[in-house]
């Protein structure tokens, strides 16, 4: 079986660039923080509060100096944090619609080599096809012994700071 020599792909330099824009977008937003899988966890329990809730926490910060100083905030602080993440929670679903949309659009290039697939299992079975059964019966073969392994994982292309 004949091995092929790895192409370089202009794709690849594509992908870098457009990792290190997405990557520089952390430090135009503010109060950015990285997400630590513990906290998140934790987070998710607790903030999960309604707008009337946040503003009876408001009032209780704005009535008592002793809280107000336990807290290390007050309610000004506070309902800007609330508007934060009320404007803020826009991109995170504009985020999330690139992602979908990322991913579907992988999934369609690489839906070109299983079309290849069924083109060439159809001429295959033609007359004057003959060519193409072995090459057939080798991507059958491959695309079987994928449906054994763990699916793939995208692969993270490097992009060195």
């Amino acid at each position: 079986m004949a091995t092929t020599t790895p192409v370089t792909s202009p794709h690849v330099e594509a992908a870098k660039e457009l990792l290190v824009k997405i990557r520089a977008l952390r430090t135009e937003i503010p109060r950015f923080v990285l997400d630590d899988p513990a906290e998140t966890q934790f987070l998710g329990r607790i903030a999960a509060v309604t707008e009337e809730f946040i503003e009876a926490a408001c009032v209780a910060l704005q009535r008592s100096a002793r809280l107000e100083t336990a807290a290390g905030a007050n309610a000004t602080a506070l309902r800007d944090a609330y508007n934060y993440a009320l404007a803020y929670e826009a991109v995170v679903t504009e985020l999330h619609a690139l992602t979908r949309c990322m991913t579907h659009t992988i999934r369609v290039q690489r839906a070109a080599a299983r079309d290849v697939y069924v083109l060439a299992k159809r001429i295959a079975n033609k007359k004057g096809g003959a060519e193409l059964i072995p090459h057939v019966a080798d991507m059958r073969k491959k695309l079987n012994s994928k449906r054994r392994k763990e699916p793939n994982k995208p692969a993270d292309v490097a992009v060195k700071a």
